[in-house]
């Protein structure tokens, strides 16, 4: 067979691209293939790309040039549905005309903007263009600012008559549901008004309430209504809750019989319907009226939110999560105004533009808004670049300096931005837009008093005022500078961590940010800022990055700024940011030695309290001595220092006891660090050594007494120090974890027994900042403090002990007596019934036990979990095996996860799945060497070792450390190893020595051999 030449080949290629490109065309002709569906790598082709235009399916919209971009723009519209009928908007940029042009196939003219481009005289030439043509559109923009000037537009009145079609509409359905004399009737009513346009905007509850109240005396109407929402509607719980405020609450719970469901279900409502109404009896609820003008209706509403206070673990919890709305409405003001006793406060009348009332005969306040006439109001404009686009926001404000109005415009073409605004930019805030510094024309532009870089101000001519800073709170230290460059690698490390389907949904794990040792005033002095606009520019970029990577809770480890108001201003944009972008996150700060420096005349307790007052004001939490918790319900709480030193133990205990993450927390200071402290400058003149050892030995005072109290919490120890600063004893507790900074020195280390997180301390010189993650267990045992043995307790706690457990369960059983046994820090719920029978308990299930002695399953249940963990017993004692061999030779031999250390930088790594033994060297996580074998390991690494390691096998050849190793394998070259699977590994493998969650929920006893299940469902 001939060999085909290169050139056949690609001509064989090219042959069958272009047959795919024919079949796809064709497809797209028949309806046989969606844009959607056309392979990646043919999305592009022209050709296809024309054919779509033709059939319709993509439809090029505004197009030109983006100045500050710097790019060529097509908007584009395709047809993504089956049955095109899908429109998807996308944007496709190009770097230079040429793809431009040709995407376009020439069609350069029709809704085109090419403001401030310059076309080289070439492109002309090339594509014969017509420059006059190109130059003819100035933007898209149609309207101006003059168009919204007025507080109420034409187009606000012409809205306004239209939403009285509505009210009329409205008013038709309402007498038509009051009117229904029968359950029949109503039935009916309900049917067609949900097949109405109507029902689309306004929920047919709302007419169950204007039913209720005008039938409110009514006992035969309220029934007619009840027979509706118990055998129609689908569990429309709310409502039956709000009709207890306007009927007997007791009528309401007889008439109440959810139909659509088993007799379980109906039991269920009914008796959540009853503790309601306890709670309405008990004033456990809180009530919140409001009333406004509804826009869509043109009705006036009384809208009363109920919550509900439940008695959580931490206290009586008010429930926002889910309230309950009831609304009343009214057509005419007169009725609602008399209603109301002339009582408008709380009230929203902004909109009813037509109402024409003398309202200082009516009680009215602060919280009262008028409504809105273009006198008697201020208005303010305000203009911004951000998040890549241009807004106009306008404000009017009443005499009261309420916001009656707010209109806002968003552009993303800077010259629609101009056009509205009528070329007036003036006080506009631009810093973030340095896309400006293209602009060749700012002739028709109005930039007094804008807000720009100094770049931008210095080539538009226009004047800024200098940003001043103190010099004296930027130093380096030597030994700082030496650590920031011999761990850069680490710090550039990215160790994200994986978090399993399960865990995620289920809330077992969280996930938590940090970062450290931003020193922004070195950053600041880097990029040679010299205006407070270039300031606000670098610190928004860090923001930027920091929102973007951050999770739901972030640690800030100290020396963000040593200048107080540049820490403010980081703070004030942080928190500003985090409203504007609508993100639930929280931030956690504590103080390093740098934010110390700037008050030499301070206490120690004024400057913290400056900077907790700061913080607080925007809502971030400050921690100095001070230790955080999150309960059961993720409330975030504070123990003070003050209240940690008097407190009792026990009671703090108490206190932690529903507490699913703790986080300690200060500066630690170096009090036992005799070459890097106050000595040297740490704190300039603010603190000296005597003070920073006395604060040193508060902090670790306080630690120490925490230790066993925090042992079985999920801990977080947050200091700006290193432990070894603070704390006479540099052991690191197995279960907390450690974030800190200070030394710039980044290391961590995480083998599932000792974690130690200071990887993220960003530097001095560092321009490139980023956040670091771990996971933490998200998890509480309430019974924690409880001594083994059996324990009867109530449904509410079992229930309470899941909950902390992140198990998902549901259980309303009717309990006689339930057990808890404790032993060894295992789990065994058992429950009795009146005839004496037992059942395990396993989440809401129960299982009969064929023996009735309750002290037979607690004197067998560590037998039991020693039957079910006998597999991996198997690879703990191997473990354990290996382990008790290198004591022999005089090694550590402590077991963590799948590793056993040899000594502090030597270890041993035992593959769970092949028993295979691997012997490496870690500077740290990431810098592994591995060996052969450990007794290469042994021989290289630690001499003294391997000599104790020969003279035991010349005395005992079955002390082989390694069995069936070859002689020549000692001599083999140990290899680099870089991943960090192996401590991934490791940590699953610790949490596989728990069952569970420490959990029993079968039991089995053996028979010859055999798994015996003594258990039956019931």
């Amino acid at each position: 067979m001939k060999k085909q030449s290169s050139s056949d080949i690609l001509l064989n290629e090219k042959c069958d691209k272009r047959k795919e490109i024919e079949s796809i065309i064709g497809k797209l002709k028949y309806s046989e293939l969606s844009i959607n569906e056309i392979p990646f790598e043919y999305q592009q082709n022209m050709d296809i790309i024309r054919e779509e235009r033709k059939l319709n399916l993509r439809r090029s919209g505004r197009r030109g040039f983006d100045v500050i971009r710097q790019v060529f723009f097509v908007e584009e519209w395709e047809n993504t549905g089956d049955n095109g009928d899908e429109l998807h908007q996308d944007e496709k940029l190009f770097g230079s005309f040429e793809e431009f042009y040709n995407f376009l196939d020439g069609d350069v003219y029709d809704n085109a903007c090419y403001y401030q481009y310059k076309f080289p005289k070439d492109i002309l030439k090339k594509y014969h263009l017509n420059i006059e043509k190109l130059k003819s559109k100035i933007c898209f923009q149609t309207e101006t600012i003059d168009d919204y000037a007025e507080l109420v537009l034409q187009r606000d009145i012409d809205e306004y008559n239209r939403c009285e079609k509505n009210k009329r509409e409205v008013k038709q359905w309402i007498n038509t549901f009051n009117d229904c004399t029968n359950y029949d009737e109503l039935k009916v009513v309900c049917k067609e008004y949900e097949k109405t346009a109507l029902s689309q905007n306004l929920l047919i509850y709302f007419f169950f309430y204007q039913y209720a109240y005008c039938n409110q005396y009514s006992k035969s109407k309220m029934r007619i209504l009840m027979k509706y929402l118990s055998d129609d509607c689908y569990i429309d719980f709310n409502t039956v809750q709000g009709l207890c405020f306007i009927f007997d609450p007791k009528d309401v719970i007889a008439e109440y019989n959810y139909s659509q469901g088993t007799e379980v279900t109906n039991a269920k409502h009914k008796k959540q319907l009853k503790e309601f109404v306890k709670d309405i009896n008990d004033n456990n609820i809180e009530k919140d009226v409001k009333c406004i003008f509804d826009n869509f209706t043109h009705y006036y509403y009384e809208i009363t939110c109920i919550s509900r206070y439940t008695n959580s673990n931490s206290g009586q919890r008010l429930e926002k999560e889910y309230p309950i709305y009831i609304c009343r409405a009214f057509e005419k003001f007169n009725d609602f105004i008399n209603y109301r006793n002339g009582d408008l406060r709380n009230c929203d009348l902004s909109n009813a533009f037509e109402l024409n009332e003398k309202f200082d005969k009516y009680k009215i306040d602060i919280t009262t808004k008028l409504p809105m006439k273009n006198k008697n109001v201020s208005y303010k404009i305000n203009k911004i670049y951000k998040d890549g686009y241009f807004w106009v926001e306008q404000t009017w404000y009443n005499t009261a300096k309420q916001v009656v109005k707010e209109r806002t415009h968003k552009f993303k073409y800077f010259f629609d931005f101009v056009y509205f605004l009528k070329g007036n930019l003036s006080n506009a805030n631009l810093i973030l837009c340095i896309g400006l510094k293209y602009l060749n024309d700012i002739s028709n532009l109005n930039l007094h008093d804008a807000q720009m870089t100094s770049e931008l101000c210095d080539k538009f001519k226009i004047p800024y005022d200098e940003f001043k800073y103190n010099k004296n709170v930027i130093r380096d230290f030597s030994e700082v500078v030496k650590n920031e460059k011999d761990t850069a690698l680490i710090l550039q490390t990215s160790r994200d961590e994986f978090i399993g389907t399960e865990n995620f949904y289920l809330g077992k794990s969280r996930r938590i940010s940090y970062i450290s040792d931003l020193h922004l005033m070195h950053k600041i002095m880097d990029a040679k800022c010299r205006s407070k606009e270039d300031v606000i520019y670098l610190v928004q970029k860090i923001i930027d990055r920091i929102l973007c990577e951050s999770s739901e809770l972030t640690l800030i480890g100290g020396d963000v700024s040593a200048e107080f108001s540049v820490f403010e201003l980081f703070v004030r944009m942080l928190r500003k940011n985090i409203v504007d972008k609508h993100m639930g996150k929280q931030f956690i700060f504590i103080l390093g030695n740098h934010e110390l420096w700037e008050f030499p005349n301070f206490t120690l307790d004024k400057i913290v309290e400056k900077y907790r007052k700061l913080l607080k004001e925007n809502n971030m939490y400050l921690l100095h001595n001070e230790l955080f918790y999150r309960n059961e319900h993720a409330d975030a709480k504070i123990i003070s220092y003050n209240e940690l030193c008097q407190m009792r133990n026990t009671d703090i205990s108490e206190m932690l006891r529903w507490a699913r993450l703790v986080i300690f927390g200060g500066i630690g200071f170096s009090g036992y660090n005799e070459k890097f402290n106050a000595n040297i400058g740490l704190y300039r003149n603010t603190i000296d050594r005597t003070v920073e050892i006395k604060e040193s030995k508060k902090f670790e005072s306080l630690y120490n007494k925490l230790i066993n109290i925090l042992n079985d919490k999920n801990t977080i120890i947050l200091t700006h120090m290193p432990k070894e600063d603070w704390s006479m004893n540099s052991d690191y507790h197995g279960k907390f974890v450690y974030v800190s900074g200070h030394t710039h020195k980044n290391i961590f280390f995480d083998d599932g027994e000792q974690r130690i997180y200071a990887d993220n301390q960003i530097g001095y010189n560092n321009q490139d900042v980023h956040l670091k993650n771990f996971l933490i267990d998200n998890d509480y045992d309430c019974f924690s403090s409880y001594k083994d043995g059996i324990y009867k307790i109530t449904s509410q706690e079992y229930q309470d002990f899941m909950h902390g457990k992140n198990i998902q369960m549901t259980f309303t059983r009717d309990i006689y007596v339930l057990y808890m046994l404790k032993k060894n820090n295992y789990y065994c719920f058992i429950h009795k019934s009146k005839k004496n029978q037992l059942c395990i308990l396993n989440g809401g299930a129960l299982k009969k036990l064929r023996i009735n002695d309750i002290q037979y399953f607690f004197s067998n249940m560590d037998r039991v979990i020693k039957i079910i963990k006998e597999p991996l017993d198997k690879y703990t004692r191997y473990q354990e095996k290996i382990a008790e061999k290198i004591k022999k030779i005089g090694g550590s031999g402590n077991i963590h996860g799948c590793i056993i250390d040899i000594d502090f930088f030597n270890h041993v790594y035992i593959n769970p799945n092949d028993m295979k033994i691997t012997g490496y060297r870690a500077s740290d996580m990431v810098n592994k060497i591995v060996y052969p074998n450990v007794v290469a390991l042994l021989k290289a690494e630690c001499p003294v070792l391997y000599s104790n390691y020969v003279k035991i096998i010349e005395e005992d050849k079955n002390n082989l450390l390694v069995p069936d190793i070859k002689h020549n394998e000692v001599s083999e070259l140990p290899l680099k190893y870089l991943e960090t699977d192996i401590y991934r590994v490791s940590r699953e493998v610790k949490k596989m020595q728990r069952i569970n969650d420490n959990i029993l929920t079968a039991w089995y006893e053996v028979d010859s051999g055999r798994y015996i299940d003594i258990e039956y469902n019931i």
